[in-house]
Formats: structure tokens, C-alpha cells, sequence
């Protein structure tokens, strides 16, 4: 036998040295796998989640952060499955970091994913008690092009997170069998931020029961309520969880994502996609940002056939190893529980298949695939046959197999770096997602308006009944002037979601467009009143009121919305109700903040040099007014100020 990688045995190699290079070479492989995401921007949902969400730029919705779900900040149109304020918050401490500079979220995005390789090498040493099933296990995790998107996609920090706490729990609960209170903080610790990341961390639990009954070393010799001490407080925090969930959502789930599929069809639909999920996990050819999902309805289908036989083939494992390796028989279970959250189609987001609900799972099946290379060099070891068959052969295949690996995480990584590549790769593998239609068209929009239809048109043609493709097809509509079939898109988009901000200040831009302004100003309100936190509705609200002369309640609306994202519009506006309301100073302040915000805005240093001007402040409003007339030369109120400053102080 090789020393270089020694038998398994009952004790772990502690050698410090050892541990240090197996830990930086993880580290290095998996940081080195998405290094070249750091130049991408925001794609997809992030844009939303982050530039568009108030709760993510400031400390004063901390409470709403823990209080509501994730998407509430859009308004009643909000409701969702997902309570993930972890989320939120690291967003938050990110944003006052990096601000809106992407690359700020991709670095946190792969330093987590670098930390769950590590820990997947940590936890797994502990399962198998040694180390090199473990180092195995952990290089496949981080070469996996299956986890491209968790890593790519910020918005799929919760995962990461999830994921990362898990595993530490894990870790903490596998390496000391004791109850002491220590220990068992750590554990809680773990357990309650993973749930605060994402749903499926509630798994933790049964995991960690089914670890201490079935593969502790010591399971034997320990009585059933000692065993029960130990997983006991993760338990309740488990239930006091789930009791949390209902009594801020009304129930553990309240939004029903596809209630027109039934039980059966739920059923049927869940065997085929553990047919496709384990067709990722093993070769990962196809993978795509949207995988179009098909409902299944009966045991004719390939891909249910197919699933059931590997449910059969899992369960036979499981029950074959139980006694001899009972460490195999866990990482079974592990997939198996915590896939078992995302197989029920009926409850699943628009995308019921995704490939970063295999992140976490994923983590069984790498320790499966380590544990089978390790017995397959110690097998080859034992043989009698030339060492360049046992060694170099295995050793090569195994560095190709890496290779392999980094090299398509590496060329995935690519097609994520922004909106127009990563929805016309998705559609080459996906054309039927009505989603990356809809997404596509949005970002031709302004661009290419032909195009931005065609593909908005396309989306409508697979889901007719989708506000979202309405409310964009009816702005690509007003920006061409079809006014009729503008309002036609709202109106319908409204219809169908009577509670999203969207579509009402969107009709109420087309009624102000028509000239109906009370009606405008109405559809405006309305827009405030479902989406409280709109930054974009209280602003147009704002200018409405400014309109029909309202300016104590339009100077309302533009704090708020100065308070949720502070836009150049906004805080202009603002500025002229104080000057037209006679708070000259107030005006001034507030103008100097946004000049120096945006310095290349010719017509904040118009305003401010009146201001400055009226104040006497001759010399301050010069220069302001040579800054207009740096950006805008042809300015004929700057130059004629500068004239008239002129003549009044001649030289």
C-alpha cells in the first residue's frame, strides 16, 4: 500500500501539516474555479432583491427585514413562501460596503463557497474518520459545474448560507457526542442562522437524529435518552421555527405556486425530477438558468419510471450498509432529506427545477463519490499488478476528472456576467421558459423595441395569464405611443394582480399621457397604497401632487421616496418646493449634497447658482454656473446669468 494515501482507519490523521495544505488547496481550487466572476454585474433577480430594495440600504427597515418575507418590500403583490432575513441582511452589510458595485456581492458569494468546500472537508472527516475520503469529496464539491449558479447568481446567497451552517452544525454536533451546554449553543447557532438562509436548513434536524441513532460510534453503548439530549434543543428550535413561520405567514406555506397541479400528478412529477436532478449530479451537460418543468401524469413516462428505480436502488443501498458502512447509509439519507423539500411541484417557485436546490444535497453525494474512489485505491492496492496500472492510471483520471470539472465551471461562469447572455444561452437549451422571454425582452427595452415586443409577444404565447409579460409588453407599448394597446396591457396586468405597484403607476404615467389627470393622479395613490416602500410610485405620486399644486403633500411623497432610494429626480424636485416655499437655506443645503452626488448634472448647478445668487452669494454662483456650462456649453440660462453676474460686478 501507497503511503501517500493510506487504508481507512478508526482515527483521524491530526497532522497539522497535512491539514494546512489539504485546506489551502481547496481553498485555492474552489476560489480559483469563480475568480472570473468578480467583473460580472447583477443578472436577474438581482437587480430587484438589491438595487430596487429599500430594506437592503439602511438600518431602519430592520424590523420589517425579520418581521415580513423576503419580497414584501414590493408591496401586497409580496406574498411568498420565503421568510429568509439572513438574506436581507447580508445584503445589507454588503450594500454598506460596496454599495451598488457588483463586484462586492460576487467576491462574498465565492468566499462562502469557498468556506463550504472547506467545511464539506471538515464534516466529512468526522463521518468517515479519516481524511482522504473527505479531500476527495470535498475537490469534486468544488469543481462541480453543477453549482455554478449558487456561486454566479447573488441572489443565491441563501443557499450558500444554508448550506455553509449546515454543514458547521454538522461538523460541531459530529465531533463531540457530549450535551454540554457549549457545544449546544454552537449547534443552535448554526441551526438558527441556516434557517434564517433558507428553508431546507430545517432538514438539519433529522439529519442530526438520524446520525446519532444510526452512525455515531458510540450509538451502541449509549442509552436512547442520552442520545435524545443531544439533537433534543435542536429539535425545539426546529418546532419554535415552524411555529414562527405560521404566526407571521398564517401557515407554514401560504402561497399555493402551482395548485393547478393534483396530488397524483405531484407525485408522479416528484419521481421525474429525482430522475433529472440525479442527472445533473452525475453528468452535468445540460444545465441552464431555467429549466422548463413539465408535469407528469402517469407511470408511462421515462423519467418517473426512471426515478422510482432509483428510489428502489437508494432505499437497497441504504439497507445494504446500514451495518458494515453505516457512514454510507448517511450520506443516502442526507441527499434523500434534503432534496425532499423542492420535490413537491405544487408548492416549488416558477422554476420547479433549479439547479441550486442541489447545492446542499449535493454535499451527500460528493462524500458518497470520495468514499467509492477511496475503496477503489485501496482495492487496486491490494492487487498484484504493475504500479503504473494501481497508481498512475487512477491518479491521472482522477486529475482529468478535476480538470474536467474546473474547466466547464470556468466556461458556465461566463454566460453569467450579464442579462442578454445569460437569457439567450438559457433560451438555446430552454425555449419554451416564459420567464427568460420576458427577462430578454425587458433588457432590449430602450435598446431595441422591435425586439423587446417580439420576445415580450413570445413570453405571452406560453403564459397568457402572466402579469409580469403584461405590465412590460405594456410599456414597450406606451414608449411607441400605442396608447390603446397600452392600456389594454395594464388593465389586464392589473386584473390579474390587483396588488402589485407596477402596472398602477405605469397606467397612471399612460393616463397623464391622455391627459386625464385626476385619473392619473388616482392610479398613482393606488400605486403608494399597495406598495408603501415604492421608492418609483411615491415619486410619481409626488409629481402629480406637485401638479395639481399640492406641495405640502407632494413634499411628502418626495422625503419618502428620497428615503427609500434618494434619486436625482427626487431630490431635485424637493429642492424646488422648498425654494418655491421660501426655505432658501434648507434648498441650498440640499442642492450642494446633490451636486456633489452627481457632479455631472448641469441642471442641479443651474438651481444651486439661482439659489446661491438670490442669497448674494455672487462668486459661489458663478462657479456653479461655469459647472452647468461645462456639461451643457449651449445652456442659455447659464450664460445669460454669467452675463448678467457680469454686467452687475464689472472688473
Amino acid at each position: 500500500m501507497s503511503a501517500d494515501l493510506p487504508t481507512t482507519s478508526g482515527n483521524i490523521d491530526r497532522s497539522p501539516r497535512h491539514e494546512a495544505l489539504a485546506v489551502v488547496l481547496l481553498l485555492v481550487l474552489a476560489v480559483g474555479c469563480y475568480i472570473n466572476t468578480l467583473g460580472h454585474g447583477f443578472v436577474y433577480d438581482d437587480e430587484i432583491q438589491i438595487l430596487q430594495n429599500p430594506y437592503v440600504k439602511s438600518w431602519h427597515y430592520l424590523p420589517q427585514v425579520f418581521r415580513h418575507t423576503v419580497w414584501s418590500f414590493i408591496g401586497d403583490a409580496g406574498d411568498t413562501n420565503y421568510y429568509r432575513p439572513l438574506m436581507t441582511l447580508t445584503y445589507l452589510f454588503v450594500w454598506k460596503a460596496f454599495g451598488d458595485l457588483p463586484i462586492g456581492y460576487h467576491l462574498l458569494n465565492i468566499l462562502l463557497n469557498a468556506l463550504v468546500v472547506a467545511c464539506v472537508y471538515y464534516a466529512g472527516r468526522e463521518l468517515f474518520r479519516e481524511s482522504w475520503t473527505a479531500l476527495l469529496a470535498a475537490i469534486l464539491f468544488a469543481v462541480h459545474p453543477v453549482h455554478t449558479e449558487v456561486v454566479d447568481w447573488i441572489a443565491s446567497v441563501p443557499d450558500l448560507e444554508a448550506t455553509l451552517f449546515c454543514l458547521l452544525g454538522f461538523y460541531v454536533y459530529a465531533k463531540n457526542p457530549s450535551a454540554d451546554w457549549k457545544k449546544q449553543a454552537a449547534i443552535l447557532s448554526c441551526f438558527l442562522l441556516a434557517l434564517l438562509a433558507k428553508e431546507p436548513a430545517l432538514m438539519l434536524a433529522p439529519l442530526l437524529i438520524s446520525y446519532e441513532h444510526f452512525v455515531r460510534d458510540d450509538r451502541m453503548q449509549t442509552a436512547t435518552t442520552s442520545k435524545m439530549k443531544r439533537y433534543l434543543p435542536v429539535c425545539v428550535a426546529g418546532a419554535a421555527y415552524v411555529l414562527l413561520r405560521i404566526i407571521l405567514l398564517g401557515k407554514l406555506a401560504p402561497v399555493l405556486q402551482h395548485g393547478q397541479i393534483t396530488w397524483t400528478q405531484a407525485a408522479y412529477s416528484a419521481f421525474a425530477l429525482i430522475t433529472q436532478y440525479a442527472r445533473l449530479l452525475v453528468w452535468p451537460g445540460r444545465l441552464s438558468a431555467f429549466h422548463v418543468f413539465h408535469v407528469s401524469r402517469g407511470l408511462g413516462e421515462g423519467d418517473v419510471l426512471f426515478g422510482i428505480a432509483i428510489v428502489v436502488g437508494v432505499c437497497a443501498l441504504a439497507f445494504a450498509t446500514r451495518r458494515r458502512a453505516p457512514e454510507i447509509t448517511f450520506c443516502v439519507v442526507w441527499m434523500v432529506i434534503t432534496l425532499a423539500p423542492v420535490l413537491n411541484a405544487r408548492w416549488m417557485a416558477a422554476n420547479v427545477l433549479a439547479e441550486r436546490y442541489l447545492y446542499l444535497p449535493s454535499v451527500g453525494f460528493c462524500w458518497l463519490v470520495g468514499w467509492t474512489a477511496k475503496r477503489i485505491w485501496d482495492f487496486l492496492g491490494a492487487q498484484k499488478l504493475p504500479r503504473i496500472l494501481v497508481r498512475a492510471v487512477p491518479v491521472s483520471a482522477g486529475i482529468a476528472l478535476v480538470a474536467f470539472g474546473a474547466v466547464k465551471t470556468w466556461a458556465r461562469n461566463t454566460i453569467w456576467r450579464d442579462d442578454l447572455t445569460l437569457y439567450t444561452a438559457t433560451l438555446e437549451t430552454d425555449p419554451e421558459s416564459y420567464v427568460i422571454h420576458m427577462n430578454l425582452g425587458i433588457s432590449y427595452f430602450g435598446v431595441n423595441f422591435k425586439s423587446s415586443e417580439a420576445e415580450l409577444r413570445r413570453a405571452l404565447d406560453l403564459k397568457p395569464d402572466s402579469p409580469n409579460v403584461l405590465n412590460a409588453l405594456g410599456c414597450v407599448y406606451l414608449e411607441q405611443n400605442r396608447l390603446s394597446e397600452a392600456a389594454e396591457a395594464f388593465r389586464e396586468a392589473i386584473s390579474l394582480k390587483p396588488g402589485w405597484t407596477d402596472p398602477h403607476f405605469n397606467y397612471g404615467r399612460l393616463l397623464k399621457k391622455l391627459g386625464q389627470d385626476d385619473s392619473a393622479l388616482a392610479e398613482f395613490r393606488k400605486a403608494v397604497e399597495v406598495g408603501p416602500v415604492n421608492a418609483t410610485a411615491r415619486l410619481y405620486l409626488a409629481q402629480e401632487l406637485a401638479n395639481h399644486g399640492d406641495k405640502s403633500g407632494a413634499e411628502v411623497q418626495y422625503r419618502q421616496s428620497i428615503l427609500l432610494a434618494p434619486s436625482l429626480t427626487a431630490q431635485r424636485n424637493l429642492a424646488d418646493i422648498l425654494l418655491e416655499t421660501g426655505r432658501q437655506q434648507e434648498a441650498v443645503k440640499l442642492l450642494q449634497k446633490v451636486a456633489k452626488e452627481y457632479p455631472f448634472d448641469g441642471a442641479t448647478h443651474l438651481r444651486l447658482g439661482r439659489a446661491l445668487e438670490s442669497e448674494g452669494k455672487t462668486r459661489d454662483a458663478r462657479q456653479q454656473y461655469l459647472s452647468t456650462l461645462e456639461t451643457d456649453p449651449d445652456n442659455s440660462e447659464a450664460r445669460a446669468a454669467l452675463r448678467q453676474l457680469d454686467a452687475s460686478n464689472p472688473h
